[in-house]
């Protein structure tokens, strides 16, 4: 996996990441017959105060996640078998907005939104991850992290993005020493 040409902003050294509602969600839900086992996905939250991570984010973004949560708690059939560690979750939302937000260009989300609504398949044609695709490119993002089957129909790059799963992103990580194997 290589990272695009390092610009003006960006270091080498630094990784510059945009991960979806999907595995955010995942880092603060437990189950209920096993609660001591945390999500493996648990440990970016480490990563938040490394001056060489930057985990990119918009408005849009925080409400996407906002809007997960709420659908998980209101879900009895997922409440029934899992906990959502709300408290973490917020604050993980408090620390993620100390550092500011992506601002995406309107012309780089209507790019965004043609792109999704090209997609094959009808059911791949998820508008509101057009905002994930948009902070990757407006952030200069290294990454883009996504468990969403939609964003990866798109295929393997999205504007010299790199679209990556959970398991590619942890390999990254690894191979740069910020988590252990």
């Amino acid at each position: 996996m290589t990272a695009p040409p390092a610009q003006d902003e960006t270091s080498e050294h630094e990784l510059r990441v945009v991960v979806d509602a999907q595995i955010v969600l995942s880092m603060f839900l437990a189950r209920r017959d096993r609660p001591e086992l945390a999500s493996p996905k648990r440990q970016l939250l480490r990563l938040l105060p490394l001056p060489s991570f930057h985990w990119l984010w918009t408005p849009d973004i925080i409400s996407d996640y906002e809007r997960g949560a709420e659908a998980i708690e209101s879900d009895r059939r997922i409440m029934q078998r899992a906990m959502f560690d709300r408290t973490g979750f917020q604050l993980f939302l408090a620390a993620l907005q100390l550092s500011p937000p992506v601002a995406v260009s309107a012309t780089t989300m209507r790019q965004a939104r043609r792109r999704i609504s090209q997609a094959t398949r009808e059911a791949e044609r998820d508008l509101d991850d057009a905002v994930y695709l948009a902070c990757a490119v407006d952030g200069q993002a290294h990454l883009l992290t996504t468990e969403d089957s939609d964003l990866r129909s798109l295929g393997d790059v999205y504007e010299g993005v790199p679209i990556v799963s959970w398991h590619e992103l942890r390999q990254e990580l690894s191979a740069r020493k910020l988590v252990n194997k």
